[in-house]
């Protein structure tokens, strides 16, 4: 199996020097957490720069997460802010591109993909389905996979399963557009997360890992084992990344660097002793 950490696990670090502990603590990659440290208004230097401190660590970027800036409405029927969506998500793919990066993750909730009360829900699926499918054919030509992942109800009111986010993505229609999970939402919302990936599991590009509590594997009581037995069940190739956040739900990130480098370090020895 294939580990990947989030940048954002660390806080607002030094990039550099999450890279570099990234690779020490083992990992095989990072997942770049795009609005904090590589926004789309990053320059062409810049992305050179931050891709040479990552084949120096001997590590490669495997995805981009956490890439809206809050002004965009995926579930917006309006033309306007369509047009504004796949414009800001074709520059997310030519970041990937230039980071030599394979997958392109469309999670994030709150108002960027959710539903208001009053909202036609059918126009909107519709909309951000017309959304993705132009953002996938951009992508399908830069060599780039759209993820779009299934999140918990809590923090949005569409693509909550993982079932639900095969059927939009069946929608879209296109083949470098597929789902991703994440091990926390599938928790929440999953009778049996198992079950589950061996149903859907040929249709991710990414897996998230985080323990129920949303902190690293092994730090919470989410059952790993009957994951990682029905990944490989499924031939799972992608990467499973570190998406974790710190001890409570107000808190972002841990209190200190090296509390970030504790669980992060524990959490792949973890993973590593189950995931193999």
């Amino acid at each position: 199996m294939k580990f990947s950490a989030c940048t954002a696990a660390f806080g607002m670090a030094d990039l550099k020097k999450i890279i570099d502990t990234s690779a020490k603590l083992g990992y095989d990659a990072v997942e770049l957490t795009a609005a904090l440290h590589l926004p789309v208004e990053s320059t062409p230097e810049r992305r050179k720069e931050v891709l040479g401190w990552i084949h120096d660590a001997g590590i490669v970027c495997s995805a981009l997460h956490y890439i809206f800036d809050g002004t965009i409405r995926l579930l917006s029927t309006d033309s306007e802010m369509m047009n504004q969506s796949a414009a800001y998500l074709k520059q997310v793919v030519d970041v990937a591109y230039d980071m030599e990066c394979p997958t392109v993750i469309v999670g994030s909730g709150g108002k960027t993909r959710s539903f208001e009360p009053d909202w036609d829900r059918e126009a909107g699926v519709k909309c951000m389905a017309e959304v993705i499918r132009r953002v996938g054919l951009y992508a399908q030509e830069k060599g780039v996979t759209l993820a779009v992942e299934a999140i918990n109800r809590y923090e949005t009111n569409f693509l909550n399963t993982l079932e639900e986010a095969v059927n939009f993505v069946n929608m879209v229609n296109l083949p470098n557009v597929r789902t991703m999970a994440d091990t926390y939402h599938l928790n929440i919302e999953e009778v049996n997360p198992a079950e589950t990936i061996r149903k859907y599991g040929h249709t991710l590009a990414n897996l998230h890992l985080a323990d129920s509590n949303r902190q690293a594997p092994g730090d919470g009581h989410f059952d790993f084992a009957s994951v990682a037995e029905a990944l490989r069940e499924v031939d799972f190739k992608r990467y499973c990344s570190f998406e974790v956040f710190g001890l409570y739900p107000w808190k972002l990130w841990y209190d200190t660097f090296e509390e970030s480098v504790e669980h992060m370090g524990n959490g792949i020895k973890y993973a590593r002793s189950i995931f193999g």
